[in-house]
Protein backbone atom coordinates (compact mmCIF):
# COMPACT_ATOMS: atom_id res chain seq x y z
CA UNK A 1 0.00 0.00 0.00
CA UNK A 2 2.49 2.40 0.87
CA UNK A 3 4.47 1.85 -2.06
CA UNK A 4 1.11 2.14 -4.02
CA UNK A 5 0.71 5.80 -2.43
CA UNK A 6 4.36 6.57 -3.36
CA UNK A 7 3.90 6.01 -7.08
CA UNK A 8 0.71 8.23 -7.17
CA UNK A 9 2.12 10.64 -5.74
CA UNK A 10 5.22 10.91 -8.02
CA UNK A 11 2.35 10.58 -10.63
CA UNK A 12 0.94 13.31 -9.42
CA UNK A 13 4.27 15.13 -8.87
CA UNK A 14 5.21 14.97 -12.23
CA UNK A 15 1.94 15.81 -13.85
CA UNK A 16 2.29 19.07 -11.76
CA UNK A 17 5.81 19.11 -13.48
CA UNK A 18 4.67 18.64 -17.34
CA UNK A 19 1.63 21.40 -16.38
CA UNK A 20 3.67 24.11 -15.57
CA UNK A 21 6.65 22.62 -18.29
CA UNK A 22 3.51 23.15 -20.45
CA UNK A 23 2.50 26.72 -19.96
CA UNK A 24 6.21 27.81 -19.56
CA UNK A 25 6.56 26.28 -23.11
CA UNK A 26 3.30 28.06 -24.21
CA UNK A 27 4.77 31.58 -22.83
CA UNK A 28 8.29 30.60 -24.80
CA UNK A 29 6.93 29.57 -28.14
CA UNK A 30 3.16 30.36 -28.22
CA UNK A 31 -0.15 27.40 -28.61
CA UNK A 32 0.78 26.48 -32.30
CA UNK A 33 4.47 26.16 -32.22
CA UNK A 34 3.96 24.29 -28.50
CA UNK A 35 4.80 20.57 -29.01
CA UNK A 36 5.18 17.50 -27.38
CA UNK A 37 9.32 17.96 -27.57
CA UNK A 38 9.08 21.98 -26.71
CA UNK A 39 7.37 20.76 -23.80
CA UNK A 40 9.74 17.60 -22.98
CA UNK A 41 12.57 20.12 -23.37
CA UNK A 42 11.17 22.01 -20.80
CA UNK A 43 10.00 19.30 -18.14
CA UNK A 44 13.53 17.88 -18.19
CA UNK A 45 10.85 14.41 -19.16
CA UNK A 46 10.87 12.36 -21.89
CA UNK A 47 8.47 12.02 -24.67
CA UNK A 48 7.62 8.59 -23.84
CA UNK A 49 6.73 9.59 -19.89
CA UNK A 50 4.78 12.36 -21.16
CA UNK A 51 2.86 9.81 -23.16
CA UNK A 52 1.90 7.74 -20.47
CA UNK A 53 0.28 10.57 -18.96
CA UNK A 54 -1.58 12.45 -21.75
CA UNK A 55 -3.08 10.79 -24.97
CA UNK A 56 -2.09 13.77 -27.56
CA UNK A 57 -0.29 17.52 -27.67
CA UNK A 58 -4.10 18.71 -27.37
CA UNK A 59 -4.98 16.66 -24.27
CA UNK A 60 -2.09 17.87 -22.53
CA UNK A 61 -2.64 21.97 -23.38
CA UNK A 62 -6.52 21.18 -22.14
CA UNK A 63 -5.24 20.31 -18.98
CA UNK A 64 -2.29 22.80 -18.63
CA UNK A 65 -4.58 25.36 -18.85
CA UNK A 66 -7.54 23.89 -16.66
CA UNK A 67 -4.23 23.91 -14.35
CA UNK A 68 -3.84 27.62 -14.61
CA UNK A 69 -7.79 28.39 -14.23
CA UNK A 70 -7.75 26.25 -11.16
CA UNK A 71 -4.69 28.41 -9.59
CA UNK A 72 -6.69 31.64 -10.40
CA UNK A 73 -9.78 30.27 -8.61
CA UNK A 74 -8.39 29.36 -5.70
CA UNK A 75 -6.60 32.77 -5.91
CA UNK A 76 -9.95 34.84 -6.09
CA UNK A 77 -11.29 32.09 -2.80
CA UNK A 78 -8.67 32.92 -0.72
CA UNK A 79 -9.29 36.72 -1.53
CA UNK A 80 -13.01 36.47 -0.51
CA UNK A 81 -12.34 34.96 2.36
CA UNK A 82 -9.77 36.76 3.66
CA UNK A 83 -11.91 39.54 4.01
CA UNK A 84 -14.03 40.60 6.67
CA UNK A 85 -15.58 43.81 6.27
CA UNK A 86 -18.05 43.74 3.90
CA UNK A 87 -19.79 43.23 0.67
CA UNK A 88 -17.81 46.47 -0.89
CA UNK A 89 -14.48 45.22 0.13
CA UNK A 90 -15.18 41.76 -1.21
CA UNK A 91 -15.99 42.98 -4.46
CA UNK A 92 -13.64 45.55 -4.61
CA UNK A 93 -10.81 43.31 -3.89
CA UNK A 94 -11.92 40.49 -6.28
CA UNK A 95 -12.43 42.73 -9.12
CA UNK A 96 -8.66 43.27 -8.68
CA UNK A 97 -7.73 39.61 -8.76
CA UNK A 98 -5.78 39.85 -11.86
CA UNK A 99 -4.27 42.93 -10.81
CA UNK A 100 -3.02 41.85 -7.10
CA UNK A 101 -0.39 39.59 -8.43
CA UNK A 102 2.16 38.86 -11.41
CA UNK A 103 2.63 35.07 -12.34
CA UNK A 104 4.10 35.70 -15.41
CA UNK A 105 1.70 33.68 -17.15
CA UNK A 106 -1.21 36.21 -17.89
CA UNK A 107 -0.08 35.93 -22.02
CA UNK A 108 -1.03 32.55 -22.41
CA UNK A 109 -4.83 33.18 -21.61
CA UNK A 110 -5.14 34.95 -25.19
CA UNK A 111 -3.76 31.78 -26.78
CA UNK A 112 -6.21 29.91 -25.18
CA UNK A 113 -8.71 32.19 -25.88
CA UNK A 114 -7.86 31.89 -29.63
CA UNK A 115 -7.63 27.91 -29.35
CA UNK A 116 -11.13 28.01 -27.51
CA UNK A 117 -12.97 28.34 -30.83
CA UNK A 118 -11.28 24.86 -32.12
CA UNK A 119 -11.44 23.33 -28.51
CA UNK A 120 -14.51 22.70 -27.02
CA UNK A 121 -13.47 21.65 -23.55
CA UNK A 122 -11.52 24.71 -23.32
CA UNK A 123 -13.99 27.23 -24.50
CA UNK A 124 -16.25 24.84 -21.68
CA UNK A 125 -13.74 26.19 -19.56
CA UNK A 126 -14.29 29.27 -20.00
CA UNK A 127 -17.42 30.21 -20.35
CA UNK A 128 -18.17 27.70 -16.80
CA UNK A 129 -15.59 30.36 -14.98
CA UNK A 130 -16.93 33.16 -16.72
CA UNK A 131 -20.41 32.52 -15.57
CA UNK A 132 -19.65 31.75 -12.15
CA UNK A 133 -17.76 35.08 -11.72
CA UNK A 134 -20.81 36.58 -13.28
CA UNK A 135 -22.82 35.26 -10.61
CA UNK A 136 -20.82 36.13 -8.17
CA UNK A 137 -20.04 39.79 -9.02
CA UNK A 138 -24.01 39.95 -9.05
CA UNK A 139 -24.41 38.47 -5.89
CA UNK A 140 -22.34 41.37 -4.42
CA UNK A 141 -23.43 44.65 -6.15
CA UNK A 142 -27.10 42.88 -5.01
CA UNK A 143 -25.76 43.04 -1.44
CA UNK A 144 -24.35 46.35 -1.76
CA UNK A 145 -27.49 48.00 -3.07
CA UNK A 146 -29.46 46.20 -0.18
CA UNK A 147 -27.09 47.71 2.83
CA UNK A 148 -27.45 51.03 0.85
CA UNK A 149 -30.92 51.17 0.08
CA UNK A 150 -29.96 51.88 -3.43
CA UNK A 151 -32.34 51.04 -6.43
CA UNK A 152 -29.72 50.16 -9.03
CA UNK A 153 -29.44 47.98 -12.20
CA UNK A 154 -28.05 44.99 -10.31
CA UNK A 155 -27.32 42.85 -14.03
CA UNK A 156 -26.22 45.92 -15.87
CA UNK A 157 -23.80 47.57 -12.92
CA UNK A 158 -22.45 43.80 -12.43
CA UNK A 159 -21.84 43.74 -16.24
CA UNK A 160 -19.69 46.95 -16.41
CA UNK A 161 -18.11 46.46 -13.78
CA UNK A 162 -16.77 42.87 -15.35
CA UNK A 163 -16.40 44.68 -18.60
CA UNK A 164 -13.80 47.07 -17.14
CA UNK A 165 -11.91 44.40 -15.29
CA UNK A 166 -11.80 42.68 -18.59
CA UNK A 167 -10.78 45.46 -20.85
CA UNK A 168 -8.20 46.89 -18.12
CA UNK A 169 -6.62 43.23 -17.93
CA UNK A 170 -6.69 42.78 -21.91
CA UNK A 171 -4.85 45.99 -22.30
CA UNK A 172 -2.34 45.78 -19.77
CA UNK A 173 -1.83 42.16 -21.54
CA UNK A 174 -1.37 42.95 -24.68
CA UNK A 175 -0.34 47.27 -24.51
CA UNK A 176 1.51 47.49 -20.77
CA UNK A 177 0.52 50.75 -21.25
CA UNK A 178 -0.30 51.50 -17.56
CA UNK A 179 0.15 48.98 -14.32
CA UNK A 180 -1.40 47.19 -12.22
CA UNK A 181 -1.79 49.25 -9.87
CA UNK A 182 -3.34 51.62 -12.49
CA UNK A 183 -5.94 49.04 -12.96
CA UNK A 184 -6.75 48.91 -8.91
CA UNK A 185 -7.01 52.76 -8.97
CA UNK A 186 -9.23 52.87 -11.96
CA UNK A 187 -11.60 49.88 -10.20
CA UNK A 188 -11.43 51.84 -7.19
CA UNK A 189 -12.47 54.85 -8.45
CA UNK A 190 -15.81 53.68 -10.53
CA UNK A 191 -16.58 51.42 -7.69
CA UNK A 192 -16.49 54.39 -4.91
CA UNK A 193 -18.39 56.56 -7.48
CA UNK A 194 -21.16 54.55 -8.11
CA UNK A 195 -21.88 53.26 -4.48
CA UNK A 196 -20.69 56.81 -2.73
CA UNK A 197 -17.53 55.61 -1.24
CA UNK A 198 -14.16 57.02 -0.14
CA UNK A 199 -11.25 55.52 -2.38
CA UNK A 200 -8.91 56.75 0.55
CA UNK A 201 -10.79 54.15 2.88
CA UNK A 202 -9.47 51.01 0.21
CA UNK A 203 -5.98 50.07 0.32
CA UNK A 204 -5.04 49.05 -3.25
CA UNK A 205 -3.31 46.29 -1.94
CA UNK A 206 -5.29 44.23 0.88
CA UNK A 207 -3.69 43.81 4.41
CA UNK A 208 -3.48 40.18 4.46
CA UNK A 209 -1.23 37.69 2.42
CA UNK A 210 -1.47 37.40 -1.25
CA UNK A 211 2.02 35.43 -2.10
CA UNK A 212 0.79 32.42 0.37
CA UNK A 213 -2.74 30.07 -0.25
CA UNK A 214 -4.01 26.82 -0.76
CA UNK A 215 -4.43 25.73 -4.08
CA UNK A 216 -4.59 22.46 -5.90
CA UNK A 217 -2.29 23.72 -8.63
CA UNK A 218 0.45 25.32 -7.86
CA UNK A 219 2.64 27.89 -10.06
CA UNK A 220 6.48 28.93 -9.21
CA UNK A 221 6.72 32.66 -8.36
CA UNK A 222 7.61 35.23 -11.19
CA UNK A 223 10.64 35.45 -12.54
Amino acid sequence: MKRVSKQRQSGEARKMQLMVATLNSISKHGYLNSTINTISAESGLSRGLISHYFENKDDLLTYAHKYYLQNIDDFHRHVIVSIKTGHFTKLFYSACVPFLRDMGYQRIVIHYMSAAWIMPDVLKMHRDLWQRYRANVERRVASIARDRQMEIDVKMTATTLIQLVDGLWLGLTMEEVYTREDCCKIIRKWMCDQFGENPDDYPLVPTFDIENFETSAPLPPSG
